[in-house]
């Protein structure tokens, strides 16, 4: 039986990731290096995600929450994204003898792939030059308990085709896979 994990983009992909300070994702990389390991000796076969902030803002973008995701256009766009995977995964499911698949992984803190957690706040347009604006925009980011938006997304799909594939995060992979 071939078993498969589904991966949100930047785990396989880092060059994705928003431009930031590396020295900050030192204990992500840590974590997504012992996940890829332990897929590696597994045997575990990687369905990557796409990832919808790089296709629908590029690489040259800058930091979002999940505030700024939740229009429509976003929506629509996350859901065209993820039909072939859905396709993909329903193919996996039919045939449960040959394939199980494991779960999705999502990277916690994201607003579009956090899972149990995403960065939100009440931010959006220009940024200006005004400190106290800067000051204000920071001040107002807040870690929260729930999906973000793509990973909500998937989640209702997921409901909707009946789909019983559980999210984790890379630390919970981690320890079902050990």
């Amino acid at each position: 039986m071939k078993t498969l994990l589904v991966v949100s983009h930047c785990i396989l992909n880092t060059a994705s990731k928003v431009a930031q300070n590396e020295e900050e994702l030192t204990e992500e990389y840590k974590v997504k290096n012992k996940l890829l390991h332990l897929v590696l000796e597994r045997d575990i076969q990687l369905l990557q995600l796409p990832c919808p902030e790089f296709i629908m803002y590029g690489s040259r973008r800058w930091g979002h929450v999940k505030d700024q995701f939740l229009h429509p256009h976003f929506r629509e766009e996350s859901r065209k994204m993820l039909e072939p995977v859905l396709l993909q995964l329903e193919e996996y499911l039919m045939y449960s003898e040959e394939f199980k698949v494991l779960g999705v992984v999502s990277v916690e803190g994201s607003p579009s792939c956090g899972y149990k957690l995403t960065c939100t706040g009440d931010w959006g347009g220009e940024i200006g030059e005004d400190p106290q604006r800067l000051a204000d925009i920071h001040n107002g980011l807040e870690l929260k308990k729930e999906p973000g938006a793509f990973m909500q997304i998937l989640k209702e799909e997921l409901d909707i085709r009946n789909m019983n594939i559980p999210i984790v995060s890379m630390e919970e992979a981690i320890e079902r896979l050990s």
